[in-house]
């Protein structure tokens, strides 16, 4: 039972990519994503103020004419709040297509999906442009099983929590494809991911398996790179709460 029932609350761990056909998400456990970033985005980079070699002017004359020419070069740039709405809006760029109102995106702990509005079925394959890396973890938990014995059968009962971080990095590259605008987005985020995750697992003197498992995930990180051919800094989480429940008649 212990196998089972780690197995169905464990994905609350850490948020990675997916790469699946479309159709009904295959876990029980999901939940909305919420991505919450602000970006500085490079505006102007060394910019002149005034057309060829620059503002000449001249003072004085005879011995003492001078020549005085003056450019003036500005830099700028930009913060703006970047959410799950503008990560769809991009995704729908770089893969060139349009997803239908109401589309999500969506995870079950372990994997990340662009799903219609039911939150259940997945609408887009989104591996030629988002990859997840887990490159280190700490964690901890608890797991009691309890067997009853009656003259009518067994039941038992098992529950599960756990808590820990891990360490992932996301990269985000459509530059082998033909997004939509013509521009390209390549970037890395790198964050820590704090979880939680709770699981409970019941088997009635009838044989029906009931399984429960949710968990909570919250990224912090920053990252580097360029959305849409200008030069970008991210900072910010991404978080989800997934949860679910299934009913089987064990054989």
């Amino acid at each position: 039972m212990k196998t089972k029932l780690i197995s169905a609350i464990v994905s609350a761990i850490v948020l990675t990519a997916f790469h699946a056909a479309a159709g009904a998400l295959p876990s029980y456990v999901h939940g909305t994503v919420t991505v919450n970033w602000t970006v500085d985005q490079q505006k102007l980079d060394d910019v002149a103020k005034y057309p060829g070699t620059g503002m000449t002017t001249v003072t004085g004359s005879g011995s003492s004419k001078t020549t005085n020419v003056v450019q003036v070069y500005k830099d700028t740039f930009a913060t703006y709040a970047f959410t799950s709405a503008d990560l769809l809006a991009l995704l729908e760029n770089s893969l060139d297509t349009n997803f239908p109102a109401g589309a999500k995106l969506v995870s079950d702990g372990s994997n990340l999906y662009v799903t219609d509005s039911t939150g259940t079925n997945e609408i887009a394959k989104i591996s030629s442009v988002i990859s997840v890396t887990t490159v280190g973890a700490v964690n901890s938990g608890l797991d009691t099983i309890r067997q009853t014995y009656k003259e009518s059968g067994t039941n038992s009962s098992a529950a599960s929590t756990g808590s820990g971080s891990r360490a992932i990095i996301v990269n985000y590259d459509d530059s082998a494809l033909t997004p939509k605008d013509g521009t390209t987005t390549k970037f890395e985020y790198v964050g820590i991911s704090a979880f939680t995750s709770s699981g409970s697992e019941t088997t009635s003197t009838k044989s029906v398996l009931t399984v429960h498992g949710s968990g909570t995930l919250t990224i912090h990180g920053t990252g580097y790179g360029t959305i849409q051919n200008t030069p970008s800094i991210i900072s910010g989480t991404v978080m989800a709460s997934p949860a679910g429940s299934y009913t089987e008649i064990l054989p």
